[in-house]
Protein backbone atom coordinates (compact mmCIF):
# COMPACT_ATOMS: atom_id res chain seq x y z
CA UNK A 1 0.00 0.00 0.00
CA UNK A 2 2.63 1.96 0.61
CA UNK A 3 4.92 1.64 -1.96
CA UNK A 4 2.21 2.26 -4.36
CA UNK A 5 1.08 5.31 -2.53
CA UNK A 6 4.85 6.65 -3.34
CA UNK A 7 5.08 5.40 -6.86
CA UNK A 8 2.00 7.40 -7.38
CA UNK A 9 3.50 10.62 -5.88
CA UNK A 10 6.71 10.07 -7.31
CA UNK A 11 4.89 10.19 -10.56
CA UNK A 12 3.06 12.96 -9.24
CA UNK A 13 5.89 15.20 -8.66
CA UNK A 14 7.55 14.36 -11.98
CA UNK A 15 5.09 15.05 -14.20
CA UNK A 16 4.57 18.19 -11.83
CA UNK A 17 8.41 19.06 -12.75
CA UNK A 18 7.83 18.54 -16.31
CA UNK A 19 5.14 20.78 -16.45
CA UNK A 20 6.86 23.26 -14.73
CA UNK A 21 10.09 23.02 -16.87
CA UNK A 22 7.29 23.68 -20.12
CA UNK A 23 5.79 26.50 -18.88
CA UNK A 24 9.00 28.01 -18.78
CA UNK A 25 9.90 26.97 -21.93
CA UNK A 26 7.19 28.90 -23.33
CA UNK A 27 7.43 31.95 -21.17
CA UNK A 28 10.93 32.20 -22.67
CA UNK A 29 9.31 31.68 -25.97
CA UNK A 30 5.64 33.23 -26.09
CA UNK A 31 5.29 31.81 -29.57
CA UNK A 32 5.95 28.22 -29.03
CA UNK A 33 2.48 27.80 -27.83
CA UNK A 34 2.96 23.48 -27.96
CA UNK A 35 5.02 24.52 -25.09
CA UNK A 36 2.06 25.61 -22.90
CA UNK A 37 -0.25 22.73 -24.09
CA UNK A 38 1.91 20.63 -23.17
CA UNK A 39 2.43 22.48 -19.59
CA UNK A 40 -1.47 22.19 -18.88
CA UNK A 41 -1.42 18.23 -20.05
CA UNK A 42 1.06 17.48 -17.57
CA UNK A 43 0.27 19.29 -14.86
CA UNK A 44 -3.35 17.78 -14.78
CA UNK A 45 -1.96 14.07 -15.08
CA UNK A 46 -0.16 15.66 -12.15
CA UNK A 47 -3.23 16.37 -10.48
CA UNK A 48 -4.59 13.22 -11.45
CA UNK A 49 -2.23 10.76 -10.11
CA UNK A 50 -2.07 12.79 -6.86
CA UNK A 51 -6.12 12.14 -5.93
CA UNK A 52 -5.40 8.88 -6.80
CA UNK A 53 -2.86 8.28 -4.11
CA UNK A 54 -5.11 10.23 -1.68
CA UNK A 55 -7.89 7.41 -1.92
CA UNK A 56 -8.74 7.08 1.84
CA UNK A 57 -8.56 10.88 2.62
CA UNK A 58 -10.89 12.20 -0.13
CA UNK A 59 -13.67 10.55 -1.53
CA UNK A 60 -13.57 7.74 -4.07
CA UNK A 61 -15.23 9.74 -6.92
CA UNK A 62 -12.37 11.73 -6.93
CA UNK A 63 -10.06 9.27 -6.18
CA UNK A 64 -11.24 7.26 -9.48
CA UNK A 65 -13.46 8.77 -11.62
CA UNK A 66 -12.02 12.29 -11.32
CA UNK A 67 -8.86 11.46 -11.22
CA UNK A 68 -8.53 9.44 -14.42
CA UNK A 69 -11.04 12.16 -16.09
CA UNK A 70 -7.73 14.72 -15.59
CA UNK A 71 -5.31 12.26 -16.97
CA UNK A 72 -7.17 11.73 -20.16
CA UNK A 73 -8.21 15.38 -20.31
CA UNK A 74 -4.08 16.21 -19.89
CA UNK A 75 -4.20 13.69 -23.03
CA UNK A 76 -6.59 15.73 -24.96
CA UNK A 77 -4.43 18.81 -24.25
CA UNK A 78 -1.26 16.71 -25.29
CA UNK A 79 -2.54 15.94 -28.45
CA UNK A 80 -3.61 19.71 -29.21
CA UNK A 81 -0.37 20.47 -28.63
CA UNK A 82 0.97 18.71 -31.08
CA UNK A 83 -1.28 19.73 -33.70
CA UNK A 84 -0.32 22.83 -32.54
CA UNK A 85 3.58 22.58 -33.13
CA UNK A 86 2.70 20.93 -36.62
CA UNK A 87 0.46 24.17 -37.41
CA UNK A 88 -2.64 21.31 -37.73
CA UNK A 89 -6.17 22.45 -36.61
CA UNK A 90 -7.23 19.75 -33.39
CA UNK A 91 -9.62 17.56 -33.89
CA UNK A 92 -12.99 16.75 -31.40
CA UNK A 93 -11.75 13.27 -31.98
CA UNK A 94 -8.74 14.13 -29.03
CA UNK A 95 -11.65 13.93 -26.63
CA UNK A 96 -12.05 10.66 -27.69
CA UNK A 97 -10.71 8.89 -24.39
CA UNK A 98 -12.25 10.85 -22.25
CA UNK A 99 -15.50 10.95 -23.52
CA UNK A 100 -15.61 7.04 -23.46
CA UNK A 101 -14.01 7.20 -19.68
CA UNK A 102 -16.87 9.54 -18.62
CA UNK A 103 -19.66 6.98 -20.69
CA UNK A 104 -18.12 3.68 -18.69
CA UNK A 105 -18.08 5.99 -15.15
CA UNK A 106 -21.90 6.47 -16.08
CA UNK A 107 -22.95 2.53 -16.57
CA UNK A 108 -24.39 0.61 -13.31
CA UNK A 109 -20.82 -2.12 -13.87
CA UNK A 110 -18.61 0.75 -13.65
CA UNK A 111 -19.52 1.23 -9.59
CA UNK A 112 -19.90 -2.78 -9.07
CA UNK A 113 -16.48 -4.25 -10.78
CA UNK A 114 -13.41 -2.99 -9.47
CA UNK A 115 -11.61 -4.82 -12.62
CA UNK A 116 -14.19 -2.93 -14.69
CA UNK A 117 -12.61 -0.02 -13.91
CA UNK A 118 -9.52 -0.70 -14.34
CA UNK A 119 -9.96 -2.41 -17.50
CA UNK A 120 -11.56 0.58 -18.75
CA UNK A 121 -9.17 3.23 -17.35
CA UNK A 122 -6.10 1.35 -18.95
CA UNK A 123 -8.23 0.93 -22.60
CA UNK A 124 -8.74 4.71 -22.68
CA UNK A 125 -4.94 5.50 -22.10
CA UNK A 126 -4.22 3.07 -24.38
CA UNK A 127 -6.31 4.82 -27.00
CA UNK A 128 -4.92 8.04 -26.01
CA UNK A 129 -1.12 6.80 -26.59
CA UNK A 130 -2.56 5.34 -30.11
CA UNK A 131 -4.00 8.54 -30.84
CA UNK A 132 -0.48 10.28 -30.09
CA UNK A 133 1.35 8.21 -32.71
CA UNK A 134 -1.84 8.78 -35.45
CA UNK A 135 -1.23 13.06 -34.53
CA UNK A 136 2.61 12.30 -35.27
CA UNK A 137 2.30 10.63 -38.52
CA UNK A 138 -0.33 13.13 -39.22
CA UNK A 139 1.79 16.11 -39.88
CA UNK A 140 4.17 13.76 -42.53
CA UNK A 141 7.18 15.36 -40.57
CA UNK A 142 10.15 12.62 -39.60
CA UNK A 143 12.90 13.59 -37.23
CA UNK A 144 14.74 11.34 -34.66
CA UNK A 145 12.98 12.44 -31.83
CA UNK A 146 9.51 11.83 -33.79
CA UNK A 147 10.68 8.41 -34.25
CA UNK A 148 11.77 8.28 -30.37
CA UNK A 149 8.09 9.37 -29.50
CA UNK A 150 6.52 6.76 -31.35
CA UNK A 151 8.10 3.85 -30.26
CA UNK A 152 7.77 5.00 -26.84
CA UNK A 153 4.23 5.97 -27.42
CA UNK A 154 3.57 2.26 -28.81
CA UNK A 155 4.90 0.53 -25.67
CA UNK A 156 2.94 2.36 -23.44
CA UNK A 157 -0.23 1.25 -25.55
CA UNK A 158 1.64 -2.29 -24.92
CA UNK A 159 1.91 -1.49 -21.16
CA UNK A 160 -2.07 -0.42 -20.85
CA UNK A 161 -3.15 -3.39 -23.02
CA UNK A 162 -1.20 -5.58 -21.07
CA UNK A 163 -2.23 -4.42 -17.43
CA UNK A 164 -6.31 -4.78 -19.18
CA UNK A 165 -5.79 -8.22 -20.21
CA UNK A 166 -4.21 -8.79 -16.61
CA UNK A 167 -6.74 -7.16 -15.08
CA UNK A 168 -9.77 -9.59 -16.67
CA UNK A 169 -7.67 -12.44 -16.15
CA UNK A 170 -6.84 -11.69 -12.24
CA UNK A 171 -9.89 -9.61 -11.27
CA UNK A 172 -8.97 -7.30 -7.91
CA UNK A 173 -11.52 -5.73 -6.27
CA UNK A 174 -9.93 -1.95 -6.65
CA UNK A 175 -6.71 -0.50 -7.89
CA UNK A 176 -4.63 -0.70 -4.40
CA UNK A 177 -5.29 -4.17 -4.51
CA UNK A 178 -4.53 -5.12 -8.18
CA UNK A 179 -1.37 -7.22 -7.79
CA UNK A 180 0.28 -5.75 -10.84
CA UNK A 181 -0.08 -2.10 -10.08
CA UNK A 182 3.16 -1.28 -9.04
CA UNK A 183 4.64 -2.92 -11.49
CA UNK A 184 2.55 -0.54 -13.89
CA UNK A 185 3.24 2.52 -12.80
CA UNK A 186 7.07 2.12 -12.37
CA UNK A 187 7.31 0.75 -16.20
CA UNK A 188 4.62 3.77 -16.77
CA UNK A 189 7.04 6.05 -15.17
CA UNK A 190 9.63 4.59 -17.32
CA UNK A 191 8.06 5.58 -20.18
CA UNK A 192 7.44 9.14 -18.57
CA UNK A 193 10.96 9.71 -18.19
CA UNK A 194 11.98 8.47 -22.13
CA UNK A 195 8.85 10.87 -23.23
CA UNK A 196 10.19 13.89 -21.41
CA UNK A 197 14.15 13.08 -22.75
CA UNK A 198 12.45 12.55 -26.27
CA UNK A 199 10.37 15.62 -25.63
CA UNK A 200 13.28 17.73 -24.82
CA UNK A 201 15.17 16.72 -28.16
CA UNK A 202 11.92 17.16 -30.19
CA UNK A 203 11.86 20.77 -28.50
CA UNK A 204 15.70 21.25 -29.87
CA UNK A 205 14.80 20.37 -32.93
CA UNK A 206 12.04 22.29 -33.57
CA UNK A 207 13.81 25.34 -32.38
CA UNK A 208 17.19 24.32 -35.00
CA UNK A 209 14.07 23.98 -37.31
CA UNK A 210 12.88 27.72 -36.33
CA UNK A 211 16.30 29.43 -36.29
CA UNK A 212 17.08 27.48 -39.81
CA UNK A 213 14.11 28.89 -41.26
CA UNK A 214 15.08 32.63 -40.23
CA UNK A 215 18.59 31.92 -41.44
CA UNK A 216 17.42 30.57 -45.29
CA UNK A 217 13.80 31.78 -45.69
CA UNK A 218 12.99 35.84 -47.04
CA UNK A 219 10.55 37.30 -44.15
CA UNK A 220 8.64 39.61 -46.19
CA UNK A 221 6.89 36.69 -48.79
CA UNK A 222 8.08 33.79 -46.93
CA UNK A 223 10.13 32.16 -49.64
CA UNK A 224 13.19 30.86 -49.59
CA UNK A 225 16.71 33.12 -49.75
CA UNK A 226 19.68 32.65 -51.58
CA UNK A 227 21.12 30.83 -49.22
CA UNK A 228 18.00 28.70 -48.64
CA UNK A 229 17.82 28.11 -52.13
CA UNK A 230 21.75 27.18 -52.10
CA UNK A 231 21.01 24.44 -49.51
CA UNK A 232 17.75 23.38 -51.44
CA UNK A 233 19.83 23.33 -54.61
CA UNK A 234 22.79 20.78 -53.00
CA UNK A 235 20.32 18.45 -51.80
CA UNK A 236 18.61 17.71 -55.69
CA UNK A 237 22.56 17.82 -57.25
CA UNK A 238 23.29 14.81 -54.66
CA UNK A 239 20.85 12.53 -55.94
CA UNK A 240 21.90 13.09 -59.38
CA UNK A 241 21.88 9.90 -60.79
CA UNK A 242 18.16 9.42 -59.79
CA UNK A 243 15.22 10.41 -62.38
CA UNK A 244 14.18 12.43 -63.36
CA UNK A 245 18.06 13.82 -65.18
CA UNK A 246 17.67 17.74 -65.18
CA UNK A 247 17.33 20.25 -62.85
CA UNK A 248 15.86 23.69 -64.36
CA UNK A 249 16.11 27.15 -63.08
CA UNK A 250 13.10 29.50 -63.70
CA UNK A 251 13.88 33.26 -62.90
CA UNK A 252 11.51 35.52 -62.79
CA UNK A 253 10.98 39.33 -62.64
CA UNK A 254 7.54 40.95 -61.77
CA UNK A 255 7.17 43.35 -64.74
CA UNK A 256 6.76 47.80 -64.12
CA UNK A 257 7.33 46.91 -60.45
CA UNK A 258 8.27 50.38 -60.11
CA UNK A 259 5.18 51.20 -60.92
CA UNK A 260 3.23 49.53 -58.83
CA UNK A 261 5.66 50.94 -56.32
CA UNK A 262 4.78 54.74 -57.56
CA UNK A 263 1.44 54.20 -58.24
CA UNK A 264 0.08 52.61 -55.09
CA UNK A 265 2.68 53.06 -52.81
CA UNK A 266 5.49 50.92 -51.30
CA UNK A 267 2.50 48.29 -48.88
CA UNK A 268 0.92 47.60 -52.18
CA UNK A 269 4.59 46.63 -53.90
CA UNK A 270 5.51 44.33 -50.55
CA UNK A 271 1.91 42.79 -51.08
CA UNK A 272 2.60 42.05 -54.50
CA UNK A 273 5.67 39.79 -53.78
CA UNK A 274 3.72 38.48 -51.38
CA UNK A 275 0.90 37.54 -53.83
CA UNK A 276 3.46 36.35 -56.18
CA UNK A 277 5.53 34.50 -54.35
CA UNK A 278 2.17 32.75 -52.39
CA UNK A 279 0.67 31.80 -56.58
CA UNK A 280 4.23 30.77 -57.89
CA UNK A 281 4.47 28.37 -54.62
CA UNK A 282 1.10 27.00 -55.07
CA UNK A 283 1.98 25.97 -58.61
CA UNK A 284 4.84 24.46 -57.85
CA UNK A 285 5.60 19.90 -56.16
CA UNK A 286 6.33 19.16 -52.95
CA UNK A 287 10.42 19.25 -52.96
CA UNK A 288 10.34 21.89 -55.79
CA UNK A 289 12.28 24.71 -54.47
CA UNK A 290 11.66 28.71 -54.88
CA UNK A 291 13.35 31.99 -53.36
CA UNK A 292 13.24 34.98 -53.76
CA UNK A 293 16.63 36.62 -55.09
CA UNK A 294 15.95 40.47 -54.20
CA UNK A 295 14.09 42.81 -55.43
CA UNK A 296 11.21 41.61 -57.05
CA UNK A 297 13.38 38.73 -58.75
CA UNK A 298 12.46 35.66 -57.95
CA UNK A 299 13.67 31.58 -58.81
CA UNK A 300 11.68 28.16 -59.10
CA UNK A 301 14.29 25.21 -58.66
CA UNK A 302 13.12 21.58 -59.83
CA UNK A 303 14.09 18.79 -61.18
CA UNK A 304 12.67 18.08 -65.09
CA UNK A 305 12.61 15.65 -67.48
CA UNK A 306 13.18 18.50 -70.19
CA UNK A 307 13.20 21.73 -71.21
CA UNK A 308 9.84 21.57 -72.21
CA UNK A 309 8.66 20.60 -68.97
CA UNK A 310 10.42 23.27 -66.84
CA UNK A 311 8.75 25.95 -69.58
CA UNK A 312 5.13 23.57 -68.85
CA UNK A 313 5.50 24.88 -65.25
CA UNK A 314 6.70 28.73 -66.05
CA UNK A 315 3.50 28.83 -68.32
CA UNK A 316 1.08 28.04 -65.29
CA UNK A 317 2.52 30.07 -62.88
CA UNK A 318 1.79 32.83 -65.39
CA UNK A 319 -1.48 31.84 -66.30
CA UNK A 320 -2.45 31.46 -62.11
CA UNK A 321 -1.07 35.24 -62.03
CA UNK A 322 -3.27 36.39 -64.66
CA UNK A 323 -5.98 35.21 -63.72
CA UNK A 324 -5.53 36.36 -59.89
CA UNK A 325 -5.47 39.29 -60.19
CA UNK A 326 -4.38 41.60 -56.55
CA UNK A 327 -6.81 43.54 -54.65
CA UNK A 328 -5.57 46.30 -52.81
CA UNK A 329 -8.06 48.64 -51.14
CA UNK A 330 -10.86 47.43 -53.19
CA UNK A 331 -8.80 48.10 -56.72
CA UNK A 332 -6.98 44.85 -58.69
CA UNK A 333 -3.98 45.85 -59.95
CA UNK A 334 -2.66 43.33 -62.93
CA UNK A 335 0.78 41.53 -62.26
CA UNK A 336 2.98 40.29 -64.67
CA UNK A 337 5.95 38.14 -64.85
CA UNK A 338 9.00 37.70 -67.18
CA UNK A 339 10.66 34.51 -67.15
CA UNK A 340 14.17 32.95 -68.21
CA UNK A 341 14.53 29.28 -67.84
CA UNK A 342 17.30 26.92 -68.33
CA UNK A 343 17.99 23.63 -67.73
CA UNK A 344 21.68 21.00 -66.51
CA UNK A 345 22.01 17.88 -65.98
CA UNK A 346 22.13 17.17 -62.32
CA UNK A 347 25.60 15.53 -62.25
CA UNK A 348 27.24 18.96 -63.52
CA UNK A 349 24.71 21.66 -62.47
CA UNK A 350 25.80 24.45 -60.15
CA UNK A 351 23.46 26.43 -59.14
CA UNK A 352 25.45 30.35 -60.21
CA UNK A 353 25.58 28.88 -64.03
CA UNK A 354 22.21 27.87 -63.60
CA UNK A 355 21.40 31.63 -62.59
CA UNK A 356 23.47 32.49 -64.73
CA UNK A 357 21.86 30.92 -67.87
CA UNK A 358 18.19 31.92 -66.43
CA UNK A 359 18.91 35.57 -65.83
CA UNK A 360 20.16 36.18 -69.50
CA UNK A 361 17.19 34.37 -70.42
CA UNK A 362 15.27 36.98 -68.72
CA UNK A 363 16.56 39.73 -69.94
CA UNK A 364 15.66 38.53 -73.44
CA UNK A 365 12.24 37.95 -72.56
CA UNK A 366 11.98 41.82 -71.00
CA UNK A 367 13.67 42.73 -74.10
CA UNK A 368 11.05 41.10 -75.94
CA UNK A 369 8.13 42.78 -74.63
CA UNK A 370 7.91 41.60 -70.92
CA UNK A 371 5.08 38.67 -69.81
CA UNK A 372 7.02 36.10 -72.09
CA UNK A 373 8.74 33.03 -71.42
CA UNK A 374 12.71 32.59 -73.42
CA UNK A 375 14.75 29.71 -72.35
CA UNK A 376 18.38 29.79 -72.25
CA UNK A 377 18.86 25.93 -74.52
CA UNK A 378 22.34 24.07 -74.73
CA UNK A 379 21.43 21.93 -77.83
CA UNK A 380 23.29 19.25 -77.56
CA UNK A 381 26.71 19.63 -80.59
CA UNK A 382 25.67 23.72 -80.45
CA UNK A 383 28.95 25.41 -80.16
CA UNK A 384 27.24 27.83 -78.75
CA UNK A 385 24.09 28.99 -76.67
CA UNK A 386 21.35 30.07 -77.97
CA UNK A 387 18.41 32.13 -76.84
CA UNK A 388 14.98 30.79 -77.78
CA UNK A 389 11.53 32.52 -77.67
CA UNK A 390 8.61 31.11 -76.39
CA UNK A 391 5.20 32.86 -78.20
CA UNK A 392 2.71 33.77 -76.08
CA UNK A 393 -0.92 35.90 -77.24
CA UNK A 394 -1.37 38.34 -73.94
CA UNK A 395 -5.43 37.60 -73.53
CA UNK A 396 -7.38 40.64 -75.06
CA UNK A 397 -9.48 42.85 -72.87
Amino acid sequence: MLDLVTALVLWSSATATVAIVLLVVWWRNRAFMASLWWSGAFALMSVGRLLLALRGHVADMWAMEVAVALSLAGFALSLTGFSVLDKLKPRPWFLLPLALWALGCLTPFFAASGSFRIMLANGTAGLAYVLHVAVLRRAGRRSPARRWLSQIFWFAVGLNVASLILAALFPPADFFSYRFAAAALVAGLAALVATAIAGARLLVEETEQGLRQLIETDPLTGALNRRGLAQRFDGMAANGRRDPPLIAMLVFDLDHFKRVNDRHGHQAGDLALAHFARIAAASLREGDAFARLGGEEFAACLPVSGLAEAVAVAERIQGALRSTPLNVAGRPIKITASVGVSTRPRLVATLDELIAASDRALYAAKAGGRDCIMTDDDAPGAGERRLRPRTYSAPQG
